[in-house]
């Protein structure tokens, strides 16, 4: 019997039970539709408003301009990429695999490293900076910080650009223009998008304030399998906390080629509590401080850095508050695969046994 057309498929694990070509199909329906709806705002725009005979207008309509440009522009970036993702060569697809493989693992300076050791991370990027309790200071992820920075960014301009038009919209209501609730209707969805933009940008700033600083130390720099070390954490802040841990957590990334496209998985294979705190309050005069002790398993995989695949443990401090959510924060560690042991400690032995 014909299989009948489904409108959904499901997907089981690696497979789906559909065909992958109606996908396909459909989002490339999408972006020619985008590609088409705002060619033909600028063409009513530019040709039937902009330079229409008799017609006055100010310099800010031309501004206008950037929401039919924008839909253009989405579209066709999106529809070449599609069309890349689908009949690019097979070396071009092992080039984008190269550029795709730069691990976001913090690397050391470019002086030598007395611990290196072939495809093990660096130590020296984590061990500069000494610590107040603890010998070494962690450095955290910078990704929230950059993730407050774009969305500022982008709710800037953004909203600059809505107080413009909405401006005007209002100017072209005082004086009866014609076409003034065609621009009205056409500016609520760009006025609802900067409100979301603003709210969010908003909440995030908040939460960056509220939580405050996050301070992870450690007693010793690498960690090696089967030891176990100090570890020291200070969290400031105005907050009411519901739970507050941190976690030892080791992940194993891969990119891979699925088809005509590049992937990038990332499995959590390890975690474990190391600290665990239940409803308290932290306050501006007096911050959350807390020692604990890490211990690396024996059959622990060390951290490890290659072309297709990554190993990268990281102590994970995570809570929930009482108005604010969860928040997580990441700070990067190394394990390295044995102890190594420096020249410096070995010279004396050496000298004591020829004596």
């Amino acid at each position: 019997m014909a299989s009948r057309l489904r409108l959904f498929v499901k997907k089981r694990g690696s497979r789906r039970t559909g065909a992958r070509w109606p996908g396909l199909l459909g989002e490339a329906l999408l972006f020619i539709a985008l590609i088409a709806i705002g060619a033909y705002g600028l063409h009513w725009l530019i040709g039937g408003v902009l330079l229409a005979e008799g017609s006055r207008h100010g310099w800010w309509l031309w501004l206008a301009i950037v929401i039919p440009l924008a839909l253009v522009g989405y579209g066709a970036t999106e529809l070449v990429m599609l069309l890349w993702r689908n009949l690019a060569s097979t070396e071009r697809r092992a080039a984008a695999v190269q550029k795709a493989i730069d691990w976001e693992i913090p690397v050391g300076p470019g002086k030598a490293d007395p611990l290196a050791l072939p495809s093990v991370p660096p130590v020296s990027a984590v061990t500069d900076s000494p610590g107040t309790r603890l010998a070494y200071r962690l450095p955290i992820d910078a990704a929230s910080g950059w993730m407050s920075f774009t969305m500022a960014a982008v709710c800037l301009v953004w909203n600059t650009l809505v107080v413009i038009f909405v401006y005007r919209v209002v100017q072209q209501h005082i004086d009866v223009r014609p076409n003034r609730w065609l621009l009205t209707w056409l500016m609520v969805p760009f006025v609802m998008a900067g409100a979301l933009t603003l709210v969010a940008l908003v909440r995030q700033v908040l939460q960056e304030i509220v939580i405050g600083t996050t301070r992870v130390e450690v007693s010793h720099h690498p960690f090696y399998p089967g030891g176990t070390f100090q570890g020291f954490v200070s969290q400031t802040g105005r907050l009411h906390v519901r739970w507050f841990q941190v976690q030892l957590a080791c992940e194993e990334q891969a990119v891979y080629q699925q088809g005509t496209d590049t992937r990038r998985a990332t499995s959590r294979v390890y975690s474990a509590t190391a600290l665990s705190q239940r409803r308290f309050d932290i306050t501006p005069q007096q911050a959350f401080e807390a020692t604990f002790d890490l211990t690396v398993p024996e059959t622990a995989m060390h951290s490890f850095v290659s072309g297709h695949n990554a190993v990268v443990w990281t102590l994970v401090v995570r809570g929930r508050m009482a108005r604010w959510g969860e928040f997580e924060r990441h700070f990067p560690i190394y394990v390295y695969p044995v102890r190594t042991i420096e020249p410096t400690v070995m010279l004396p032995l050496v000298a004591s046994a020829r004596s």
